[in-house]
């Protein structure tokens, strides 16, 4: 079964994501991580704005991820600068924890990760908050870099993406 098999299972339906993982596909070959310098500016120009890249911090504790890169999606949700800073420095409550876990799991794993939150605000409308993790390697065989590609949707209509900041996760 291929990722998009697996994923388009799991309810993976934004078509820059699955073309972001056709694409993943496509320049890995047949290594076993696509080198990151393989991507180039045309191949994620229509998902930019959803884009967060990430690099991978080896610690005596486990993995860190500092946010290298992130698209205008990103400006529009977070109050503060996020470049520069670690995922769980900046990640909300709601779902830190289970981002991160997807972080690390792509780096043992070397395979990509797709997962989502179901968030809410007060009583505002359902928020799915959709996480496709991409790993690259740059120089060596280890997963190095981390493209996120973040959707945010509801069914209702409508929604402040600042709402993902002080949403709670609502179990499906």
């Amino acid at each position: 079964m291929s990722y998009y098999d697996q994923f388009s299972s799991q309810g993976m339906r934004c078509v820059q994501q699955i073309s972001l993982l056709k694409l993943w596909e496509q320049l890995r070959g047949k290594r076993e991580l696509p080198q990151l310098e393989a991507l180039s500016p045309e191949d994620i120009s229509r998902s930019i704005d959803k884009l967060s890249l990430s690099e991978v911090v080896h610690t005596d504790d486990g993995y860190r991820f500092r946010i290298i890169q992130n698209g205008a999606q990103f400006d529009r949700i977070y109050p503060q600068r996020r470049v520069g800073k670690f995922l769980d420095e900046v990640l909300p409550q709601a779902f830190r924890k289970q981002a991160l876990s997807f972080h690390e799991q792509v780096v043992v794993s070397r395979q990509p990760s797709f997962s989502f939150s179901v968030l809410r605000k007060d009583d505002g409308p359902l928020i799915r908050y959709e996480r496709l993790l991409l790993p690259f390697s740059c120089k060596g065989e280890d997963v190095e870099r981390i493209i996120g590609a973040i959707t945010l949707f509801t069914e209702d209509n409508g929604f402040d993406a600042k709402d993902i900041l002080t949403a709670r996760t609502v179990d499906q």
